[in-house]
């Protein structure tokens, strides 16, 4: 059960985190369909999307960066700090990636740094097995990817082709 829920803020908070997880995933019988769908693949052969296109290698990316997002909401949800552990880790070992780094802007070098520090906050907080304090810092994490996906969008000049 939740450790320390006398605070109806948390409350609101996971359920608002696990209604978001829940409409960014698929459910298993959408995966069987999707995965049915897809053509059958050489192992040399490029991922392709249902529709045939090939996905690109930093839409495998981010997909990975959404896979160890759902580690840390499932984590949070569930108590699970090495779950929350596994996912903070992948998003911090990500962020260091060759493909994580789209511009060498100062800005998006800055969002970078943020993110860093934010994914190390969270591991150290599940650590600590300190729930409260995890969801706060994955609030904290979410925010800084909207921040910067806002930015790249909006500012920075980007192969637009890359994201679809």
């Amino acid at each position: 059960m939740l450790k320390n829920v006398h605070r109806p803020g948390l409350a609101t908070l996971i359920l608002a985190l696990l209604v978001l997880g829940v409409m960014r995933s698929e459910t298993p019988a959408q995966e069987n369909q999707k995965k049915s769908q897809e053509p059958t693949q050489a192992v040399a052969e490029s991922p392709k999307e249902g529709d045939g296109r090939p996905i690109s290698d930093l839409r495998q990316f981010m997909r990975g960066k959404l896979k160890a997002s759902n580690k840390i909401l499932e984590g949070l949800t569930t108590e699970d700090m090495a779950l929350i552990q596994d996912g903070a880790k992948a998003l911090n070992k990500m962020s260091s990636s060759e493909k994580w780094r789209v511009n060498n802007d100062a800005m998006y070098k800055q969002f970078s740094a943020e993110f860093r520090r934010l994914t190390n906050d969270l591991n150290s907080a599940a650590e600590a097995e300190n729930l409260d304090q995890a969801a706060l810092k994955w609030m904290g994490v979410t925010m800084a990817c909207i921040e910067c996906h806002r930015y790249v969008r909006n500012t920075l000049v980007v192969d637009q082709g890359a994201f679809k």
